[in-house]
C-alpha cells in the first residue's frame, strides 16, 4: 500500500527506476544469443536484488555491460542499467561513477539542466533512499529541487514532494535543523493542492513533523501533527506506517506520563496483529534501565511477566540469580514502564501470561 505518491506525470516517468522483474526490451540488430544473455542477467538481477545482494550485483553488472552493447551507450535503457548496478555497490565512490554516467546520459537525452531532468533525478533519489544510500540520495534530490524551483516554481507540488523527501532523509540522519526547514516547506506547499498525491504527501509531512518533535524531546508539540497524520492513516489500520504512527503517539504520551492516552494506541496496534498462541510479545515502548551506565549494561537477564489486556507488564519476576538486589529491583521497575500491544482473541483484548523480555 502506498500512502504518498508524487503527481501522476512524475509517477509515470519514474516507473523505469522501479523495475524489479524482467521487462520485454525490443531487439534491433542484436543476435538472439546476445539478447538471451542480457535477458538472463536482467532476470537474475530482478529476482535476487532483495534477497542476495552479491548475486544481484554481479547480475546487474553483466546486464549493464551487455545492455550498453545492445542498446547503445547513450540510451535511456543503458542509464537505467547503470543505476541498477550502482545502487547495489557498497562503495559510495564506485557507485557515483555509474550514477554520474547515468545522469550524463539523461542530460544528453533530455537536455542539460532542462525541466525534463527533474524526473530522472527524483528517480535516482528514490532508488538510492530505498537502498539506504542517503548521502547520494540527498544529492540527487537537491539537484531535482533546484531544477523544480527554476522551471516549475518554488511553490509547485513537485517542489513540495522533493522538500518532503529531503526532510525525511535529513531527519533520519539526525540533521534536525535542516530537516525542519524542508518539512515546513513541504507542509506549506502541499497544503495548497487538492490532488490525492499532495494530500497524502501532506499526511506524511505531519507524521515526520511529529517525529521531529519526538527527536528534540518536545513530546507535547508532537501530539497534534501525529494525530493529524493518524486521521488519514487509520483507514489502513494494519499498514506499517499506521503502526509507526501509533508507536510515535505511545512514545509521546508515555513521556508525558499520560499512560491512559497511550493505551488507546496499544490496543489499536494489538487489534491488527495475528499472533501465534505461544508467541512472545515485543514492547512497543521501552525505557532504559534507570541509573544504568553503558559500561555496566546487563546482558542475558530475562524478566518474566504478564501483559494484561491494556498492554501493561504486570507481576514481573526474575528467575535467575544475578547477585545484585539493586539491579534486580531496577530491572523490575523498568519492565513496569514498558508498553505492549496486547493479544486479541475473538475481537477482544486479553491477558497474556508467561511473557518475557531479555535485556
Amino acid at each position: 500500500m502506498k500512502f504518498f505518491q508524487p503527481r501522476r506525470k512524475i509517477l509515470d516517468l519514474t516507473l523505469i527506476f522501479l523495475l524489479g522483474s524482467l521487462v520485454s526490451l525490443p531487439a534491433f540488430d542484436q543476435t538472439t544469443i546476445e539478447m538471451d544473455e542480457f535477458n538472463a542477467a536482467y532476470f537474475q538481477y530482478g529476482e535476487m536484488k532483495d534477497t542476495d545482494s552479491a548475486v544481484a550485483r554481479e547480475a546487474a553488472r553483466r546486464a549493464y555491460e551487455l545492455g550498453k552493447n545492445l542498446f547503445g551507450a547513450a540510451s535511456e535503457r543503458s542509464a537505467m542499467l547503470a543505476v541498477n548496478y550502482a545502487t547495489l555497490l557498497e562503495n559510495e565512490s564506485d557507485a557515483r561513477i555509474y550514477l554520474d554516467e547515468a545522469v550524463e546520459i539523461y542530460q544528453l537525452v533530455f537536455g542539460f539542466e532542462s525541466r525534463s531532468m527533474i524526473t530522472p533525478l527524483i528517480g535516482l533519489g528514490l532508488r538510492l533512499s530505498e537502498r539506504a544510500q542517503s548521502n547520494l540520495s540527498e544529492e540527487y534530490y537537491s539537484r531535482a529541487l533546484r531544477l523544480s524551483e527554476r522551471h516549475l516554481g518554488p511553490d509547485a507540488s513537485e517542489s513540495g514532494y522533493i522538500e518532503l523527501e529531503l526532510g525525511a532523509l535529513q531527519l533520519k540522519a539526525g540533521r534536525l535543523e535542516s530537516s525542519w526547514g524542508h518539512l515546513q516547506n513541504a507542509r506549506r506547499i502541499l497544503s495548497n493542492y487538492s490532488d490525492s498525491g499532495s494530500k497524502s504527501g501532506l499526511t506524511r509531512a505531519y507524521l515526520l513533523t511529529g517525529e521531529y518533535y519526538l527527536a528534540v524531546n518536545d513530546y507535547r508539540a508532537a501530539i497534534e501533527p501525529l494525530l493529524l497524520s493518524l486521521k488519514d492513516f487509520s483507514s489502513y489500520p494494519s499498514a506499517n506506517i499506521t503502526v509507526r504512527n501509533h508507536v510515535d503517539l505511545i512514545k509521546a504520551y508515555e513521556n508525558l506520563n499520560e499512560s491512559e492516552n497511550a493505551t488507546f494506541h496499544c490496543l489499536a496496534i494489538g487489534s491488527t496483529r495475528r499472533l501465534a498462541e505461544d508467541e512472545n510479545l515485543k514492547p512497543v515502548f521501552r525505557v532504559p534501565v534507570a541509573g544504568m551506565k553503558k559500561e555496566n549494561s546487563v546482558k542475558g537477564v530475562k524478566v518474566y511477566f504478564t501483559v494484561n489486556s491494556k498492554g501493561y507488564a504486570v507481576d514481573p519476576l526474575i528467575r535467575d540469580q544475578i547477585g545484585n538486589d539493586k539491579l534486580r529491583d531496577e530491572l523490575i521497575d523498568t519492565i513496569k514502564n514498558f508498553r505492549f500491544a496486547p493479544r486479541f482473541l475473538a475481537g477482544k483484548a486479553v491477558d497474556s501470561p508467561g511473557q518475557y523480555f531479555e535485556f
